[in-house]
């Protein structure tokens, strides 16, 4: 009898814990693991916005990096005049070594854009297709920064049609 009386105290302790789990704990156990579920979902969130600043630090350091490469390719010299004529020599120096015929040079007026000057060089000259190529690439790779404004080309005689005449004009930024 004393073993039925502990087996049915055993068996009502059984119950109510399981009672008290279900109906005391279980919904605050489902309460937790939603909070745990929400603040793990803003953690990977808060992770994931480090991650792309760490990137976007990269990429603004990359800008600048190559911001300062540029203004080394600046025209540096301190009056329109001055940069008008270092565009000039750069330019000259370039045609003479692709082999291409100056005829005429003429300097443009500068244009005042923001904190920096653009000078202008118009061009006339003739030469082959192979020579101007070389000139337009030894251009895109001199110290200098520039910019082809305009190009216009032309054969000067059908008998000769090798030879071109070409009217080009470049410019350049200074700091003002």
């Amino acid at each position: 009898m004393i073993n039925k009386r502990y087996l049915l105290i055993a068996v009502a302790l059984m119950l109510s814990l399981a009672g008290f789990e279900k109906f005391a704990l279980a919904p605050r156990t489902e309460e937790l693991r939603e909070r745990l579920e929400t603040a793990y979902k803003a953690l990977n969130k808060d992770e994931q916005f480090i991650q792309n600043a760490g990137a976007t630090e990269k990429n603004a350091a990359g800008a600048a990096d190559e911001l300062k490469k540029l203004e080394e390719r600046l025209i540096r010299e301190k009056t329109e005049f001055l940069a008008t004529a270092r565009l000039q020599d750069e330019v000259s120096g370039l045609a003479e070594r692709a082999g291409l015929r100056m005829l005429t040079i003429r300097p443009l007026p500068a244009v005042k854009t923001g904190d920096f000057n653009a000078v202008s060089v118009y061009y006339e000259g003739n030469g082959t297709i192979k020579q101007l190529s070389d000139f337009l690439s030894r251009l895109e790779t001199a110290s200098l920064l520039v910019k082809i404004d305009k190009l216009g080309l032309t054969i000067t005689s059908m008998q000769n049609h090798r030879e071109l005449k070409f009217k080009i004009q470049v410019s350049g930024l200074a700091r003002s």
